[in-house]
């Protein structure tokens, strides 16, 4: 059961079709750990802010109160946010292991000669996919929610003082 050179390099061919998957998924993975750091920074910014705020003297002060309800609302949907970035990257991480799985499962089926564990493999690739195809759902969910919370925050800082 030797392989010949032209068996070899169609068993590489095939296997470095996943290959082009997982680096779309560093890619997206890349993205979202950037997203991730950066509205968890926000998450501490406000939760900084609304300590000392909390604990100044001018708890009273109507800018103060107006403040402290602002980031009272911003919060939770910040929280909200940093869950789906995070869900998104887990996911993404989830389809990279999928597709390195699936790698190994196409050299098996060649090695094997065997078509069961082929429609094995290409059913492992489909389900790396859709994985993929979530994670790239829940971060477009995500950016959806920034804007508006970017527009939630402009409106408020806007209508100050009137």
């Amino acid at each position: 059961m030797l392989m010949t050179a032209v068996d070899i390099a169609q068993t590489i061919q095939l296997i470095i079709a996943p290959v082009v998957l997982i680096t779309a998924c560093m890619l997206f993975q890349n993205g979202a750990l950037a997203r991730y750091a950066s509205v968890g920074q926000g998450i501490r910014a406000l939760s900084h802010e609304r300590f000392e705020l909390v604990r100044s003297e001018k708890t009273g002060n109507t800018f103060t109160l107006e403040r402290l309800q602002a980031i009272d609302r911003q919060l939770p949907i910040l929280i909200h946010r940093h869950r789906l970035i995070q869900r998104s990257a887990l996911l993404a991480y989830s389809a990279t292991t999928i597709f390195i799985f699936t790698m190994f499962v196409i050299a098996l089926s060649v090695v094997l000669k065997a078509g069961a564990i082929g429609t094995i493999a290409l059913i492992l690739f489909l389900i790396g996919t859709g994985v993929l195809l979530v994670g790239i759902f829940l971060m477009g969910l995500e950016i959806r929610m920034s804007h508006r919370a970017i527009c939630y925050e402009v409106y408020q800082i806007t209508s100050l003082g009137k």
